[in-house]
């Protein structure tokens, strides 16, 4: 559909052409990229009850984009757009309620949120609730749960999922401690994408747990690790330069 079709049904009301019309200013797909022009139409097509509209705006009125940044107003926007079934304003409400400053941070809120989102087969959502559980955040410490969410998060992708996996076999929380599982682990959320699997590898490489003592290979996944943004495996590949780490 071409830019003066999706404008006409905009203008003749049609709120998934008025979203359309918001994406295109937002992203300057096409036109000058205008937030403010964004936000005008994320508006009409919010009045009208769409959900997804409701959640931009509430994206942008969290971030103070396009228009003065009001984080009751998000929360209100996201709230109106989750009750309509939108999974990424669910998200962005247990997002809001357990890490924003400026929102009382209300953990028994942000995992109803994120238990909602995941319903919906959000990820992201499911893989916080396995860190709640797993760290007891607003809810009992509960590792065979977390374990449970962290393993179905990892089967759909999620490389972090592979990490904490691999830490709990590691360190022996709530389950037998078992280095050579947590190097499976760890490996194969390294090789999809994990720093911290690639810089764990590394120390686990630099003591010999769960992997062979080898500088050489320490040293291949602290350089990855390291390129992806890693401060720790940066500080890590220095003192084996220094000759602190043998």
């Amino acid at each position: 559909m071409g830019f003066e079709e999706v404008l006409r049904k905009a203008q003749d009301g049609d709120p998934d052409a008025q979203v359309a019309m918001g994406y295109l200013f937002y992203r300057g797909d096409g036109v000058v990229q205008d937030r403010r022009e964004a936000a005008r139409w994320f508006g009409l097509a919010a009045d009208q009850g769409n959900a997804e509209a409701m959640c931009n705006l509430g994206h942008m009125r969290a971030h103070g984009i396009g228009m003065s940044c009001n984080l009751e107003k998000a929360m209100d926007l996201y709230l109106k757009s989750a009750e309509l079934g939108d999974a990424r304003a669910m998200f962005n409400l247990g997002f809001m309620y357990s890490d924003v400053e400026g929102i009382p941070q209300d953990w028994e809120k942000a995992y109803y949120w994120y238990s909602r989102a995941a319903e919906e087969g959000n990820i992201v959502s499911l893989y916080r609730m396995a860190v709640m559980n797993d760290e007891g955040r607003g809810i009992p410490q509960d590792i065979p749960r977390a374990i449970e969410l962290y393993t179905k998060c990892f089967k759909a992708g999620y490389e972090k999922a592979g990490y904490r996996l691999g830490l709990i076999h590691l360190e022996g929380r709530g389950v037998p401690k078992n280095p050579d599982k947590a190097a499976k682990f760890m490996i194969k959320a390294a090789n999809m994408g994990s720093e911290d699997a690639m810089c764990e590898l590394g120390k686990m490489h630099i003591n010999g747990q769960g992997m062979t003592h080898s500088l050489s290979n320490a040293k291949k996944w602290l350089t990855k690790a390291s390129n992806r943004g890693s401060s720790e495996a940066a500080e890590l590949l220095e003192r084996i330069e220094r000759g602190e780490l043998k």
